[in-house]
């Protein structure tokens, strides 16, 4: 699977783009701080910015995959403070680790004075990471929502006569395994090669496609609405008018969903409208 990062050349020139302009911020700064020869400032800036470079990507992963939305604004903070710490000590330790293999010891003293300052600015680095990933996850979302290209010819049993229904879903969150109970389920949003399943207490991602949810989920409870969504009818509690010829749904949980004209037709089979 292709990492978010590089699914497309403008994500790349981005990220790439962020890196230069650190290199090229920090050995402004270096060279008017310490006074190693040109070409040690030089490595010392292109190895810091890759081994960040590096620990952004993992960060995406543990952003997109560690569910903190399940979690209270508390342990949200609380995590993100604790990642923010761990990142950039390792970041600190290997960079200076390295630099001390290649200056020696006594060129790598003067970048200690320098740690404060590469610490702060790793913070801020930090920080623009993070929200960067939160914006583009949220646009992600937002994209698959006003999708509107689910608009197969006729409706059709997507299920095969032996198929085996689900009654829980287990769900990894970083160390911790959540099961979610299908009758739970509020509705199921796709994400990539994930999708989100949101609950009353919250949403959890799960490896999985929207075809096998479809698939093993009881059909006279939960209808494939859009290409992006699988909803709960149970968790319906108003449908009207929104375009032409697509209706919104209103969950139980004030969330609104737009169906697609085929998706509206598979909902009225299923509530025998």
């Amino acid at each position: 699977m292709i990492h978010p990062i590089f699914e497309n050349t403008a994500k790349t020139v981005q990220y790439i783009l962020l890196w230069v302009a650190y290199f090229i911020l920090q050995t402004f700064a270096l060279y008017n701080l310490v006074t190693l020869p040109i070409w040690a400032i030089l490595a010392d800036s292109l190895i810091h910015a890759l081994l960040f470079a590096v620990l952004g990507i993992l960060l995406w992963s543990v952003v997109r995959y560690g569910n903190y939305s399940v979690l209270n604004a508390y342990q949200q903070i609380i995590n993100y403070v604790a990642l923010a710490v761990l990142s950039i000590s390792i970041w600190l330790a290997a960079g200076y680790w390295i630099c001390n293999l290649i200056f020696g010891v006594e060129q790598s003293r003067q970048l200690i004075t320098f740690l404060p300052t590469r610490g702060f600015i790793g913070l801020l680095i930090y920080l623009l990471i993070i929200q960067y990933f939160h914006f583009s996850l949220e646009k992600n979302k937002d994209n698959q929502q006003v999708d509107e290209m689910y608009i197969p010819t006729k409706i059709e049993p997507t299920r095969k006569a032996d198929t085996e229904l689900l009654e829980r879903i287990a769900v990894k969150s970083g160390t911790k395994i959540h099961v979610v109970l299908v009758p739970e389920i509020v509705y199921l949003l796709a994400d990539g090669d994930y999708v989100q399943i949101y609950t009353k207490e919250g949403k959890y991602l799960k490896e999985q496609t929207m075809k096998f949810f479809e698939e093993h989920l009881p059909d006279n409870q939960f209808v494939r609405v859009h290409r992006s969504v699988i909803v709960n009818v149970e968790m319906i509690s108003r449908i009207e008018l929104y375009e032409k010829q697509n209706q919104l749904l209103t969950l139980k949980n004030g969330q609104q969903i737009k169906t697609s004209p085929a998706g509206y037709k598979a909902l009225r089979i299923a509530l025998k409208l």
